[in-house]
């Protein structure tokens, strides 16, 4: 891992301090817990398609540290992607001998597992590009557009989803810089704005990446039908 962002040194380092896991699950999963109750009051969802909404946005409040190569998140990513990756080598050459192709899918598992998650570690850092509210719309978007691109789900539970994702990546981002409030001695710590900024210029390029992923997914996402009609109407009632 690249480290703490550009210009920061070891007194830096001791004095960042961050939400824990069990604090990032706990208020993603609250939050969450309330966003989707709401979407379902708009009559548009499933439960089943609500526990999906509640998941997504409980998960995105994990995603920020996914740059930090101490979080068992980042690992249990890549041990995923490889486990696809040797899948992919079992369904693509069935026709080799067995151990042979044992051999190929352990190589690729490895190849993602171990050098590209290496790889990942050293380009980013942590409290980088994905400690902004570029990377959180980002992933927001591609959520939706993966949804709606290559599953049977309708556009409004697409966006619906894509909502949950920015929702609960928020949340992480906000708890990171409360955690950086020394409340006691009424003074921020070091460690304050790294996390809910607007972008990340020392990682230029990965910004560059999550600018180039929202434009696309923006450019080709329908527009949702009833989702936003039915959320304000939800919200007039509550007011009335």
């Amino acid at each position: 891992m690249a480290g703490l962002p550009a210009g920061t040194g070891p007194e830096m380092e001791h004095d960042i301090q961050m939400a824990n896991f069990n604090t990032h699950f706990f208020g993603g999963a609250v939050t969450s817990c309330v966003l989707t109750s709401t979407l379902l009051l708009t009559g548009l969802f499933t439960p089943g398609q609500g526990m999906s909404l509640w998941v997504a946005g409980t998960v995105a409040s994990l995603a920020p540290d996914l740059d930090s190569d101490t979080t068992g998140i980042l690992k249990g990513l890549f041990s995923a992607l490889g486990v696809m990756a040797s899948f992919g080598v079992l369904f693509s050459f069935p026709d080799l001998p067995l151990l042979h192709l044992w051999g190929a899918m352990l190589a690729a598992f490895m190849l993602v597992r171990l050098g590209l998650l290496q790889l990942f570690a050293h380009l980013t850092e942590h409290r980088g590009s994905f400690h902004s509210l570029l990377a959180a719309v980002s992933l927001g978007l591609l959520a939706a557009f993966l949804c709606w691109r290559f599953t049977t789900q309708g556009i409004d539970f697409s966006w619906a989803l894509g909502v949950m994702v920015v929702a609960g990546y928020l949340v992480h981002l906000i708890l990171d810089e409360c955690y950086a409030i020394n409340l006691a001695g009424l003074e921020f710590k070091r460690s304050f704005g790294t996390a809910l900024k607007p972008v990340s210029l020392d990682n230029w390029w990965a910004s560059g990446i999550f600018l180039v992923i929202a434009i696309y997914c923006a450019l080709q996402l329908p527009l949702p039908h009833k989702l936003p009609s039915e959320v304000l109407r939800i919200a007039s009632a509550d007011l009335a």
